[in-house]
């Protein structure tokens, strides 16, 4: 058979197929972000899909599931994102984040990517640090709490303050390594006391 092919005057040594081995997934795709400090993190995938051409995508690789950032792209650029896992946990999350339209001009990061200055306001007490969400539409409030959590200091306790109960947050938080206690207020609102685990 080698033989054959050698011999073949529509064959030379250059034109002999590659290895049937499957072809390298192309590294410009793959954003690993496990080593980016969270407090930047949402605010660099966002550039990187800014960037992107319309049709085109990356591969994000987290250590947690990401899908408070999912939130956060239905919530700034509804339809213009595909969001595909390609794989769930429980040590890596990969996703497949396409652009599937162009954003309006001058489309910058969202404002919800940087906590905003009073989102983690300190407290009198020492480590006790206040988020206060009530009156925002979801999914701004997980997102704040979220944000909150990647930078509280060790030691210190978050206290949120939602309309509802942060039903989604619970999952969020305990991957991260906080216990939770939500109790909901006499007027309504939930109070969740989150400290690390």
């Amino acid at each position: 058979m080698i033989l054959a092919l050698a011999e073949s005057s529509t064959m030379n040594s250059t034109s002999f197929p590659a290895a049937t081995s499957a072809p390298a997934p192309d590294a410009d795709t793959l954003f690993d972000v496990r080593p980016i400090p969270c407090r930047v993190k949402h605010g660099l995938i966002f550039q990187r899909w800014l960037d992107l051409p319309v049709g085109r995508h990356f591969v994000l690789l987290n250590d947690h599931d990401p899908v408070p950032l999912l939130y956060q792209f239905e919530a700034e650029f509804p339809g213009a994102v595909s969001w595909e896992y390609l794989e769930r946990g429980p040590e890596d999350f990969r996703v497949k984040i396409t652009k599937l339209r162009a954003t309006p001009g001058g489309a910058t990061i969202p404002a919800g990517c940087a906590p905003p200055p009073a989102a983690a306001a300190p407290v009198a007490g020492g480590g006790m640090r206040d988020v206060d969400a009530r009156g925002l539409e979801p999914p701004e409030p997980l997102i704040r709490i979220l944000q909150a959590l990647e930078v509280l200091p060790a030691g210190a306790t978050l206290r949120a303050r939602t309309d509802r109960e942060p039903c989604h947050l619970f999952g969020e938080a305990t991957q991260r390594g906080f216990r939770h206690e939500s109790k909901v207020q006499p007027d309504g609102s939930w109070l969740t006391v989150l400290t690390r685990a």
